[in-house]
């Protein structure tokens, strides 16, 4: 199988650089898999578990927002945050979505809503790679 150049950044690190064999990312409009030789594309991310095929293996992180860049000579994520599943702390991550819980429910405007929304979004798919 073909390989493509991967680089993941972060606002703190850079994440992830190396030859990868496929990555698979969640969108607004579902999932979508990179292979070498993809179209190029610009697109957003979902807060979600990104996955990535390195030598036949895959590996799984949690993503926030961002976007991925596919280029001819390699693909870019930029993405506001990214972990992998033992830098998760789950007591963290279920005090995140009570907070987030509650304030949903006491919903004050659109933009509260939205980012509460995110965050828990976000949280879950932490929690979800850190339980398998």
């Amino acid at each position: 199988m073909s390989q493509f150049k991967l680089e993941i950044l972060t606002p703190e690190k850079r994440f992830f650089h190396g030859p990868v064999d496929c990555l698979t990312v969640e969108t607004s409009e579902g999932q979508l898999g990179i292979l070498a030789h993809h179209e190029p594309v610009v697109i957003g991310l979902q807060p979600a578990n990104i996955r990535i095929k390195v030598d036949g293996q895959w590996k799984e992180a949690a993503n926030g927002y961002g976007f991925v860049e596919v280029r001819p000579d390699r693909t870019v994520v930029l993405c506001e945050t990214m972990e992998w599943p033992e830098e998760i702390i789950l007591n963290r991550v279920q005090r995140i979505i009570e907070e987030s819980n509650r304030k949903l429910r006491a919903e004050k405007s659109r933009i509260e809503y939205k980012i509460n929304k995110a965050a828990l979004a976000r949280a879950f798919a932490r929690m979800r790679l850190a339980k398998k």
